[in-house]
């Protein structure tokens, strides 16, 4: 499907995936860290962390739906 994405889909398109899989991977490093200070004991202050998970991951997932929607998927 990505692959399909990428080939079928203009300029700005592109640039929407590409900038959805830096989000994605925000959101990765920051569920991660968020779960390390949880895990530490800090429990009080990873409600940032989960938040910018939960951010990135929506706005990518809202960055690949318009991205498909502009391409010529068939």
């Amino acid at each position: 499907m990505w692959r399909q994405l990428l080939e079928y889909t203009d300029t700005a398109g592109r640039a929407m995936v590409g900038f959805a899989g830096v989000l994605l991977v925000a959101a990765v490093v920051s569920f991660v860290v968020g779960i390390a200070q949880a895990a530490s004991g800090h429990v009080a202050v990873t409600l940032p962390y989960w938040l910018t998970t939960m951010g990135c991951a929506v706005v990518a997932l809202l960055l690949i739906f318009l991205a498909s929607r502009r391409g010529k998927l068939r």
